[in-house]
């Protein structure tokens, strides 16, 4: 019988700064392994604390596998409302979608508000991506677990806390809720062992 085998500390967002109400999202594939663990962290800044935390959530992604629903047909910019894709299968009006680069397995969360052809209007888009950019459509409410380290928060200070998803391909999404500051957050995850 193989030995089990672990991964530890494998990071999905590393220091990525969130300014005011902006989110980012990462790509978890734990559909090989017995369980996960996925350690979040949220520092504040050195001049002001936020008042509203940030809140980690996990989104089970619907019907793909870690190589997404679909893909960008065409890059798209910081601020673009509107995205190409190869196919609009299963994407409706309303439905969220995580968009993460290829290489990277980071970007963020948004929603469709109309559809046209393979056009598909969304919330305007914090990054830019490239053609070939993958794109998950993802669960409009978290299954995984949703948590916001702390219930105060101090200046130049960190806060941290631990999700537990089962076995699945996840998309994590960090959404800084304060209205004025910004946070820097990173994502850790383990796989604890599974059988190869």
């Amino acid at each position: 019988m193989p030995a089990p085998t672990y991964s530890a500390g494998t990071a999905v967002l590393s220091a990525v700064n969130l300014t005011h109400g902006q989110n980012s999202a990462a790509l978890i594939d734990l559909s090989n392994v017995i369980q996960g663990m996925v350690w979040c962290q949220m520092e504040t800044g050195a001049s002001n604390a936020p008042t509203t935390g940030t809140t980690f959530s996990l989104r089970r992604v619907i019907g793909a596998t870690a190589s997404g629903n679909t893909t960008l047909s065409s890059g798209a910019s910081a601020a673009a409302t509107s995205i190409s894709v190869g196919s609009t299968t299963n994407i409706q009006k309303g439905t969220s979608l995580a968009i993460v680069s290829a290489s990277t397995k980071a970007g963020e969360v948004v929603v469709v508000s109309a559809i046209s052809g393979t056009t598909l209007t969304i919330s305007a888009l914090e990054n830019a991506y490239s053609s070939g950019a993958l794109v998950f459509i993802i669960e409009d409410t978290a299954s995984g677990g949703v948590v916001t380290p702390g219930t105060s928060w101090t200046t130049n200070a960190s806060y941290s806390t631990t999700l537990y998803p089962p076995i699945g391909v996840w998309a994590l999404q960090a959404l800084n809720g304060d209205a004025t500051y910004a946070v820097t957050v990173t994502v850790l995850t383990d796989t604890v062992p599974t059988i190869q």
